[in-house]
């Protein structure tokens, strides 16, 4: 599909490279400018690349500082553009993940889906190549060092007398060992089987590289990648994804949907390896949005997909940035007309099928049955989402969607359904809207900033004596505003940070009182496990550092142990530092209310066509600053909220490696005892670490906030009003007309 140019680009013809440094504002094609500058575009065409980081000014005064400091400013409108929006696909093996990102895309053969054998729990992106039409796979390996730790635990596993043996880990050991060795590779020894021969044919797995493929059809690339993600029992010793941590897929021709979105199929249970487990946990965090994927008809009754969202939580919500769940019903073709019709006793005219049984009459048939069922399972879905409690205090009802989709029914070509009651249409729409409201919010970024410069550009062009004394009381204005408005915030987040220590406190105190407790009823002794089937998951869960992820589900005792602590700081911690809505005492508000630039400052100054150039430029980067100071934050919180459970695990960590030494009779045991007298222990140190460690971290965030905000604004008034710096004969007022031409236009037109 050809590319149409946006009537933007009409500016471009109308002197919008006066400077010479506005490059390309929609990449126009020279030879069809002229019989394109009409053509009528939707928002997916808009396609704005101002490129401002060739800055090369002709200073006939002026210094080189000047020069450095706008090409700073500029370089950084470049950096704020640069972060990708994650969308979290999951699911239990089989639910149809990979055949309804596939259909999304428009390929039937792109990621390789469970025939023999499903997938394994290897992590795959999905973005789009912006490069080129090419079909590439990124393949990223374990490293080395970590494959000998983990194949000593697999012989460890296999060696496990009949009381220990895990009937789960032992399938899955055997599982890797045969995909990548052969079916021989139990009789062989650690040393035979780490030797550098049996990875001939993946060098980059030796040298800690990634392996990168690129095919011209998506086919090709389903055929070459499947070895690297499937378990095939039919090519034993031929696949790798045992030694494979993460694939990246990039796909052509899918700007509108993927330039600045990545899909994240994530999946549903593990397959017990160290690297994939803690890449899951990672990832998690930067899910902005998370796709529920479940068969149509178990969707409402299955558990499986709510259980995998609910041990999640933690991670997407409080921990991450999620702000939305969409629940997705597939295979909704799959369908016994005759017996979904008696088992819901319907009849033909419930349906709305005519009496009349033509040639097509079945087909009719089905199709409506296909859609009763579809509105039957939305409400199945939403009435389960209602009694969700744990993730109804993250997501309303507004951040919560349904679909019911057949992935099949939209790829073939004498469908039954119309393309739109497939619903693929309409999750290709969700990801276009996610894709358009970041172009639109980082445009917006980027018009603004480029405003700005041109703002300080012109205003250089005025410094008489007068206007340099206008500068300096403009400027002590400014400068007691700042000290104000700085005061104000180091107020709100000291109180921020006593709130903190005192709800952590509590914690710590309940913490020591009960979390022995706790653990031992939870995880290290429940009641109604088996006593020698929970052995097993024990000794897997301190081989692991206290993570057991398996197909029954999550088992944490660090979690466990971090419980009291996190009971107490959750509702303060979603107040500061929610993601969905407005709270009224969030860090995100308290920043954006920050400013050193009043409504009264604009009258006062805003008179003078120079004075309002420099405020215009100073608002924004003010705006910049507290955009990335936003960032900053969103990172900082998911390690605040993480770092209660990993420095419980790293106080645990001795403990762990002990307990899983203990082998034969009694072993169940020991590794009790072990685990309970060390929390015991360690109980009255390890719970007040944590919150030390996460008060240390909120403390770095304070420095942060408080220090970038004084110095960049600082740098900035220092900048425009009070260096001496001139631009003579350069008048930008052109420019700028044209650059807020652009930047209405392309609000005007995203909306449409």
């Amino acid at each position: 599909m050809g590319r149409r140019v946006s009537p933007l680009a009409k500016s471009w013809d109308r002197g919008f490279l006066t400077l010479a440094w506005l490059e390309n504002p929609v990449n126009l094609d020279s030879s069809n400018r002229d019989s394109d500058l009409d053509s009528s575009t939707t928002d997916t065409d808009l396609d704005l690349d101002l490129n401002m980081t060739d800055l090369d000014l002709n200073l006939s005064s002026g210094d080189l500082r000047l020069n450095l400091h706008l090409r700073s400013i500029i370089s950084g409108l470049e950096r704020h553009c640069k972060k990708k929006t994650f969308v979290g696909v999951f699911g239990k093996t089989g639910s149809g993940k990979s055949s309804l990102i596939n259909a999304i895309l428009g390929e039937k053969m792109l990621l390789p889906s469970g025939t023999i054998c499903a997938c394994t729990s290897v992590i795959i992106q999905v973005e789009a190549n912006m490069t080129n039409s090419s079909y590439i796979a990124e393949i990223d390996f374990i490293s080395k060092k970590d494959w000998e730790g983990e194949l000593k635990s697999i012989l460890r596993i296999l060696s496990d007398d009949k009381e220990e043996r895990n009937d789960d880990l032992v399938s899955a050991s055997k599982d890797k060992l045969i995909a990548l060795y052969g079916e021989d590779a139990e009789m062989e020894d650690f040393d035979e089987l780490i030797k550098d021969d049996h990875f001939s044919d993946i060098p980059e797995f030796l040298m800690s590289c990634t392996k990168t493929l690129s095919f011209d059809t998506a086919a090709e690339l389903f055929d070459a990648t499947g070895c690297y993600i499937q378990h095939d029992e039919l090519k034993p010793g031929e696949c790798f994804w045992p030694v494979v941590k993460c694939v990246t897929i990039k796909v052509p021709n899918c700007k509108d949907t993927l330039e600045h979105i990545t899909l994240l199929d994530l999946p549903g249970t593990g397959d017990y390896n160290k690297s994939r487990d803690e890449m899951w946990k990672k990832s998690l965090p930067n899910c902005s949005s998370v796709w529920l994927v479940s068969e149509i008809n178990r969707a409402g009754s299955e558990k499986a997909a709510w259980d995998i969202l609910n041990s999640s939580l933690t991670d997407l919500a409080q921990g991450g940035e999620c702000t939305s769940i969409t629940f997705i019903c597939t295979k909704s073709d799959d369908l016994d007309t005759q017996y979904y019709m008696r088992s819901c006793k319907l009849k033909d005219e419930d349906l709305g099928i005519p009496s009349d049984q033509d040639s097509k009459y079945m087909v009719k048939k089905k199709r409506a049955c296909i859609l009763h069922r579809n509105d039957k399972a939305k409400n199945l879905v939403r009435q389960r989402f209602e009694k969700q409690c744990q993730i109804k205090k993250h997501f309303s009802d507004e951040n919560f969607q349904v679909f019911t989709v057949s992935s099949a029914e939209f790829t073939e070509d004498n469908s039954l359904l119309k393309p739109e009651e497939t619903e693929i249409p309409h999750l290709r729409e969700l990801l276009r809207s996610l894709n358009m409201r970041y172009t639109k919010e980082a445009t917006k970024h980027y018009f603004d900033g480029a405003l700005g410069v041109l703002s300080l550009i012109q205003a250089y062009g005025d410094n008489s004596r007068v206007m340099t004394q206008d500068k300096s009381i403009l400027y002590n204005v400014l400068d007691k505003k700042l000290q104000n408005e700085l005061e104000g915030i180091q107020e709100y987040l000291h109180h921020l940070l006593s709130e903190l220590d005192l709800c952590l406190s509590e914690g710590v105190i309940e913490s020591e009182e009960k979390s022995i407790d706790l653990a031992v009823k939870k995880v290290i002794a429940p009641t109604r496990k088996n006593g020698s089937a929970y052995h097993r998951t024990l000794k897997a869960l301190c081989r692991n550092e206290g993570y057991f992820r398996s197909k029954q589900g999550e088992t944490d005792l660090n979690q466990c142990l971090a419980t009291y602590l996190y009971k107490h700081i959750n509702n303060k911690f979603n107040l500061y530092f929610g993601i969905c809505g407005k709270t009224g005492q969030s860090v995100y508000e308290r920043i954006d209310e920050f400013s050193i630039i009043s409504s009264k400052t604009t009258e006062d100054y805003g008179d003078s066509a120079v004075l309002n150039h420099i405020l215009n430029f100073l608002k924004s980067e003010e705006t910049k600053l507290k955009d990335q100071l936003k960032l900053s934050v969103v990172v900082q919180k998911k390690k605040m909220y993480a770092v209660l459970r990993d420095s419980l695990r790293n106080s645990m960590i001795s403990c762990y490696r002990d307990a899983a030494l203990f082998v034969g009779v009694g072993s169940m045991k020991k590794m009790q005892d072990t685990l309970i007298e060390h929390i015991e222990s360690s109980k009255g140190t390890m719970f007040r670490h944590a919150k030390n460690e996460m008060l240390e971290l909120f403390k770095t965030l304070m420095v942060r906030i408080e220090n970038e905000l004084r110095t960049e604004l600082k740098k900035a008034m220092d900048q425009s009003l009070i260096d001496s710096n001139t631009l003579h004969d350069l008048n930008v007022s052109k420019e700028i007309q044209d650059v807020k031409m652009l930047s209405d236009a392309v609000l005007n037109q995203s909306q449409i």
